[in-house]
């Protein structure tokens, strides 16, 4: 983690050099711009329909590249290295987004939580950075009336159309890894300045596309429900013919086959609620938990520091097997991997029964 930090620091040096001036500020037309629609949507990038929910405590790390402008300047990274909640800066021009409580993950995570780590505070309307200066609506850029507002791109694609915010802005929610933010005043109508750290986001996170689906939800009764459902840890995993392991329900591929250790947990004790999410652009189930599966998982972890592996079974077929690498800090547990849309939205209904 050491060395990743210190790459990152020797990268962002290099690429932010042309911040070092006597003023600490850079005109906008040393960077690159890019075309906006105002008011415009990314829905198309994430898992459509599916509501977001934001980074899982203790197990997302994401990260957001992020520039300054005011007017025609473009301001230096902050410097801060203030963490309270897991979303801060190594003063390399990326937000780091890797919450530890549930107070600052999921849908907590926003960007008022890394103003208030760096020091500034962005509203509807106003902008004040740490060192003074406060810029409001209608203030002049250059004899032109300027707007405080947030341009958010919402993947690492500094070509796709930026969404520009002007209300809302204390509530912007961290929505998937990779998004891009110009935090401004500036006349309303002006080019957003691509971040300058926007490439080294592909040092520090995976943003390789989601796998095709895999899991084959389909085919079961409409009336399929928590009667036919049991969760439980896996203990080995073999390949056909199974035998009396559970195999897995899967579109294509090789067949897994899923011993268990332990008892199987029923699902009716197991899970409170759930519903499908999009997580990271992926779709996913979102999982409340009751007591008993805590106490499993719980469990777990008291004894040993490797990946608890679930099994998610439904009329004898394995649907899905998340890994968990840690135990969770609260009711919810989020599975994804393999899934499609429809193959979510199938199996919440199955399990929110």
């Amino acid at each position: 983690m050491v060395g990743t930090i210190s790459a990152v620091r020797t990268l962002s040096l290099l690429l932010l050099a042309a911040l070092i001036a006597s003023s600490c500020r850079v005109a906008v037309e040393d960077f690159d711009v890019a075309a906006i629609a105002p008011g415009g949507s990314h829905s198309a990038l994430v898992a459509s329909t599916l509501p977001a929910v934001g980074p899982v405590p203790t197990s997302s790390h994401w990260h957001a590249a992020y520039v300054v402008r005011v007017c025609d300047d473009v301001l230096p990274p902050f410097e801060s290295d203030n963490d309270p909640l897991g979303v801060h800066s190594h003063g390399d021009g990326l937000m780091h987004v890797h919450p530890f409580f549930e107070e600052s993950g999921y849908e907590n995570a926003r960007m008022s939580l890394f103003a208030d780590a760096m020091g500034f505070e962005v509203s509807d309307g106003e902008l004040t950075l740490p060192g003074g200066g406060t810029w409001r609506d209608g203030d002049l850029c250059n004899g032109v009336p300027g707007r405080v507002f947030v341009d958010r791109w919402a993947s690492p694609d500094s070509q796709s159309q930026a969404e520009r915010l002007f209300q809302g802005l204390d509530e912007i929610r961290y929505q998937a890894d990779g998004e891009l933010y110009q935090i401004a005043f500036a006349p309303v109508d002006s080019f957003p300045v691509v971040p300058p750290a926007t490439r080294l986001l592909f040092e520090v996170s995976n943003l390789a596309s989601a796998p095709e689906p895999w899991v084959d939800a389909g085919g079961f009764d409409a009336d399929t429900g928590l009667d036919g459902v049991a969760i439980w840890k896996i203990g080995a995993v073999g390949t056909e013919p199974c035998g009396t392991a559970a195999p897995e329900r899967v579109l294509y591929g090789e067949v897994r086959c899923f011993e268990v250790d332990g008892d199987k947990l029923a699902a009716v004790d197991a899970v409170e609620s759930a519903r499908a999410v999009s997580l990271n652009r992926q779709p996913a189930v979102e999982l409340r938990m009751m007591p008993k599966l805590l106490a499993l998982i719980n469990g777990h972890f008291a004894s040993s520091t490797n990946p608890l592996a679930l099994a998610i079974e439904v009329d004898g077929f394995v649907l899905t097997a998340p890994q968990i690498s840690r135990p969770p800090v609260s009711d919810r547990l989020v599975v994804l991997g393999g899934l499609s849309n429809a193959a979510a939205v199938r199996l919440a209904e199955i399990l929110d029964n």
